[in-house]
């Protein structure tokens, strides 16, 4: 390869630096597309020895490490003169102060990438880097050949004329053909060549008297910071170099953010003789940035917002648990107690089924059950779920239904839920003693179901934002209501699902709101009710079953065993994979409820160890807080015959048992 030429082909050395193995090979394959070569280390000591063999541009370093640290082994790699200029990226797992951030800065490092890694932005930075190195090397060839140069005029001006100009040619070739703005100054910072790129960004003309440097088109915020840095540059004869990040206006008017670089050629005396840089458009990875840092921002206020209403319903169950460890609780505490609980442990239900709902939406692994409904069926549906709010906070509610029936294609449980969740937040976000309406009209070739209140409303301004993700209208844990900020979200997706519409509408704060549903009619179709539940019949006349309870957690065990022995079942508990095996295989019960996470063997080796040895007619439960249709799958492959999630309704489980009593 010519000197002052960087095939843009060559691939660059990337140093991965992690003590963990599967880190690293996460690095390598968000990174395998970008066409590097990409070295990896699992200690400070293997990444020192790779430096001094290997030309490295980039250092992916996590910052916690054992024996020697991030922010260590980068002042290391820095006192070495061929690291000097090499990027370091640090990688963080834990929320860093600012004191954290100045001091892997003052190691050497230029940026963060936290834990988990976006890996789009990971590659883009990586991309930006590689971008800037490769015309770092280009730069730092063509200040190569330019020295080169001047010596050869300083030896035989003559001589060395014709091959000045084919240089001076190759480094304009060179500097049209790259994708940058680049600029070359004299050593007084007074701009002698822009190429084309530069022109038709600034929509200047040569030797015209706004072809002048950076400064000229900055933002007037930026202006400072670009001067101060070509001051510095100057007056340290080219120490430091130009590295400053600024908004250019483009010809259109239109400001964007650029990296501006530049390199000093000095001569043989030390002397500057002039400047070689280039204005690198970032304007995507500010704005990646800016997103990313909106995502962090709304990632803490949901996490502060998740510990708190999970940290609700503990307090009164606690309080609960206290009182029936009193030494005789009367039956009006035990009642009480046990419908605290009750009460609790579904609203923890219902967070995590929020969470599930909308995870289990973005990933596309949400199946709706479609058939032909009658709305009536779905909006009862919502009122009976949602009336002891209602009651609670003493709201009227009124329902005013289509004369004729009004069919779409849904799911029922699904829709139940749209509208429930509605509900819900009706009755939540106003003062007690108020106002509900909903109302069930065809609109058009529409069926339209709208739920209003007259409570707090919604400022202008949060009417295109309720519906994100993680939003409420006032986000903060004084002001919260109950919820994560995911039911309207979860609201706007299951509606789309069905093909429908949600729409939003205020008159401001304090003047109520009013939520509608858009859902296709069908016409000429026979709507369906809600489904009868197969399982609520048949409970009575059957004998007992021997079951065998397996979990690790001693109280979910014991508990569990308490409540089947109080309807007529036989229990029996293990409390490993292996003693489950050996008391399975001696008692042959009727049913195993196997928990999978266990010590020694999971469940999956204790049900397909019992489906070996013979029990085949032994119904085997899986119990279990994986929820996926993967996780479901997978279960059934092993040889269970259900799948239950944590924590199990205690009134599902009985009936499902009750169903075996039959049959058995």
């Amino acid at each position: 390869m010519k000197a002052g030429l960087l095939d843009a082909s060559e691939r660059l050395n990337i140093l991965l630096v992690d003590d963990q193995p599967a880190k690293l090979l996460t690095y390598e394959a968000i990174l395998a597309e970008l066409g590097l070569n990409l070295l990896k280390a699992g200690s400070a000591r293997e990444a020192l020895e790779l430096l001094l063999h290997n030309d490295v541009a980039i250092v992916l370093m996590d910052v916690s490490m054992p024996d020697v640290g991030g922010f260590e082994l980068a002042s290391m790699i820095r006192q070495h003169p061929r690291c000097e200029k090499t990027a370091i990226i640090f990688v963080s797992a834990v929320h860093l102060t600012d004191l954290d951030r100045l001091k892997g800065y003052e190691t050497g490092g230029i940026d963060y990438v936290p834990v988990p890694i976006v890996p789009a932005l990971l590659r883009a930075k990586i991309r930006v880097l590689v971008d800037l190195h490769r015309t770092t090397l280009q730069l730092q060839r063509l200040n190569a050949e330019l020295e080169q140069r001047v010596a050869e005029r300083t030896e035989a001006l003559e001589a060395t004329s014709e091959r000045a100009r084919a240089s001076e040619e190759r480094f304009r070739s060179l500097a049209e053909c790259m994708p940058h703005l680049v600029w070359e100054a004299d050593a007084k910072g007074r701009i002698t060549f822009h190429n084309q790129r530069w022109y038709d960004y600034t929509g200047s003309v040569p030797a015209s008297p706004v072809d002048a440097s950076a400064s000229a088109f900055a933002h007037g915020d930026d202006l400072e910071r670009v001067v101060s840095s070509w001051r510095a540059a100057l007056d340290g004869n080219g120490t430091p170099g130009i590295d400053y990040e600024a908004r250019l206006r483009r010809a259109d008017g239109v400001y964007r953010w650029f990296h501006v670089t530049g390199e000093p050629l000095i001569g043989p005396s030390g002397e500057l003789m002039r400047w070689v840089g280039t204005c690198t458009d970032i304007e995507e990875r500010r704005l990646a940035e800016a997103r990313l840092y909106e995502a962090d921002r709304r990632k803490d206020e949901f996490l502060a917002m998740l510990s708190h209403e999970l940290r609700n319903p503990l307090a009164p169950i606690r309080n609960a648990v206290q009182l029936l460890g009193s030494e005789e609780p009367a039956g009006t505490v035990l009642a009480w107690s046990r419908d605290v609980i009750e009460r609790q442990v579904k609203h923890l239900t219902r967070l995590v089924d929020d969470l599930l709902d909308v995870s289990r939406i973005s990933s596309g692994k949400i199946q709706l059950r479609m058939e032909a409904l009658d709305l009536s069926a779905v909006v009862a549906g919502a009122v009976e779920t949602s009336r002891p709010l209602i009651d609670e906070r003493k709201h009227e509610l009124t329902i005013d239904l289509s004369a004729t029936p009004l069919r779409v294609s849904g799911d029922l449980v699904r829709l139940t839920q749209v509208v429930a969740n509605l509900l819900n937040n009706a009755a939540k976000f106003q003062d007690p003693g108020g106002r509900i309406a909903v109302s069930l009209a065809r609109e058009g070739d529409e069926a339209v179901i709208r739920v209003r209140d007259w409570g707090a409303g919604i400022a202008p301004d949060m009417l295109s934002k309720i519906f994100g993700l993680f939003e409420q209208v006032e986000r903060t844990i004084e002001r919260s209501e109950g919820g994560l900020g995911v039911g309207l979200s979860l609201v706007q997706r299951l509606v789309a699902l069905h093909g429908g519409r949600v729409v939003a509408k205020s008159r401001g704060r304090g003047r109520g709101s009013e939520f509608s549903v858009h859902l296709a009619c069908l016409d000429g179709v026979r709507g369906h009710g809600a489904p009868r539940d197969e399982r609520s019949a048949g409970a009575a006349g059957a004998r007992s079953l021997r079951v065998l309870v397996v979990d690790d957690n001693r109280d979910a065990a014991d508990s569990l065993s308490v409540l089947l022995r109080l309807h007529g079942h036989r229990c029996s508990i293990a409390r490993d994979g292996s003693s489950a095996i050996e008391r399975a295989l001696a008692e042959r019960p009727d049913v195993v409820l196997l928990d999978l996470g266990l010590p020694g063997a999971d469940g999956f080796e204790v049900c397909r160890s019992l489906r070996k040895h013979g029990l085949k007619r032994t119904h085997i439960i899986a119990i279990t807080g994986y929820a996926r249709g993967e996780d479901r799958q997978r279960t059934f492959a092993a040889g269970f015959d259900e799948h239950l999630v944590k924590p199990v309704e205690p009134r599902s489980l009985l009936a499902l048992l009750a169903e075996l009593r039959v049959d058995a």
